[in-house]
């Protein structure tokens, strides 16, 4: 494998997820097989029970595109994507 760019930036959850199950995270149910690290395995538990388990990447670049009107920083923008409400909110007056 060749590093291509040493720091492309930071990483939405939805993106780590990933990359773990394409590791295996996701298949090896006794934990023994795939090539991932316990202190790996444990992000990915933490992962799977947020909003990043059900976001796909379609859905984050048009959230992207349609954050680009607010101005909002590369870094705002990541921070929502990763702490999105997993159900609705109601607001109360």
């Amino acid at each position: 494998m060749k590093i291509l760019e040493a720091n492309a930036g930071a990483l939405t959850n939805y993106e780590v997820v990933d990359f773990l199950r394409s590791k295996g995270a996701a298949i090896d149910s006794t934990r023994v097989l795939a090539q991932v690290s316990p202190s790996e395995y444990k992000v990915y538990d933490y992962l799977v029970q947020t909003a990043a388990c059900n976001q796909t990447r379609e859905h984050i670049n048009e959230f992207v595109d349609k954050c680009k009107i607010y101005g909002l920083a590369k870094a705002e923008v990541l921070n929502i994507i990763n702490i999105r409400p997993t159900s609705i909110i109601d607001i109360y007056t």
